[in-house]
């Protein structure tokens, strides 16, 4: 099954996908939680408010 209409026009086959600069390096107070990351859930207490 198809997701996308065909290009046939001649404006829509050179068309590439947007470019975008690179995105800047992440705050030090940042961490990046993994997939892995369901045994770790348990350690974090959960929000009160």
């Amino acid at each position: 099954m198809k997701t996308c209409p065909r290009k046939t026009q001649p404006w829509d086959i050179k068309c590439r996908p947007t470019v975008y600069a690179p995105l800047p390096p992440l705050p030090p107070e940042w961490t990046v939680v993994s997939s892995d990351a369901d045994a770790s859930d348990a350690a974090v207490p959960p929000l009160t408010p």
